[in-house]
């Protein structure tokens, strides 16, 4: 039996060796990064809801019934709204996949999974479908920030010790 003690990082120990926790310095900037643009993603989602909220409201009043840019705002610009989400959300999967902040299979499972119902109703125009793959990308975008939440809370509980 060994009587070797476990090396605990204290503040003073993190400034020398370069890391918090066991992460390098430079990966908790870039996760803050991918943090403050998950936030840019939700106003976006947010945003994107308000409009389908408003827009179908204004659509739904007999002197809009006829109106293209009316049925467009209320149909289409949640769509676009949350599809340009996608990029974001994908280099935030790339990150917690590569600082492995969550289970690989969480991951496939999330992204993956928002990923394929969006190819599958691309590809076989089901337009009906469509708003299932979007709900899916809302959630990860919603299942990114919790993450990012618990792993700020571990670096500041570690960095407190």
């Amino acid at each position: 039996m060994s009587t070797e003690t476990k090396h605990h990082p204290t503040p003073s120990t993190t400034a020398t060796n370069g890391s918090v926790a066991g992460f390098p310095v430079l990966a908790i900037e870039r996760l803050r990064g991918a943090q403050k643009i998950n936030r840019l993603s939700i106003f976006v989602i947010v945003l994107a809801i308000f409009a389908f909220v408003v827009f179908g409201t204004l659509a739904s009043l007999k002197m809009f019934h006829g109106s293209q840019q009316m049925y467009w705002l209320f149909h289409y610009l949640p769509y676009v709204l949350v599809g340009l989400t996608i990029p974001f959300t994908l280099y935030q999967a790339f990150l917690v996949y590569r600082y492995r902040l969550s289970q690989p299979s969480m991951l496939v499972t999330s992204v993956g999974g928002a990923s394929l119902l969006l190819i599958i109703c691309l590809l076989f125009s089901l337009s009906d479908w469509l708003w299932l793959a979007m709900a899916a990308w809302i959630g990860v975008a919603y299942w990114f920030q919790a993450t990012f939440k618990r792993f700020f809370k571990f670096i500041e509980d570690k960095q407190g010790e």
